[in-house]
């Protein structure tokens, strides 16, 4: 998909946050706000970036959730270094299966309270 600076200011350093697949979800959004709903480009962005925004609130925080299997094991990872993060699960031999949202990780799989510890 080829994507454009988004027009405004605010929204482009806003959409330089988001990793590649939610950038690309708002690049997809605003289009079909654009061509489908009649908004001007610039309203199609900011309603692009909300509807991310509104599906993924966790989105502009610069954390992100990776949930991994090893041995059959669900494991969490919170990391804000994804290549890093990849690495780590590789090493210990296990696999990503899924990118979460912290908030909803936590209220899901720990019910609402979850403690964090280094990974070695």
């Amino acid at each position: 998909m080829t994507t454009t600076k988004p027009t405004d200011e605010t929204v482009a350093e806003l959409v330089a946050l988001l990793d590649d697949n939610l950038a690309e979800m708002f690049q997809e959004r605003a289009a079909i706000r654009e061509a489908d709903g009649g908004y001007t480009r610039s309203h199609a962005e900011m309603m692009g970036l909300l509807d991310v925004i509104d599906r993924h609130p966790d989105a502009l925080s610069g954390v992100t959730v990776f949930a991994f299997e090893i041995e059959g094991a669900t494991h969490f990872v919170v990391t804000t270094d994804r290549d890093l993060c990849r690495e780590s699960v590789e090493r210990r031999g296990g696999a990503i299966r899924e990118q979460l949202g912290i908030a909803s990780t936590v209220a899901k799989h720990f019910g609402g309270l979850a403690e964090i510890t280094a990974v070695a």
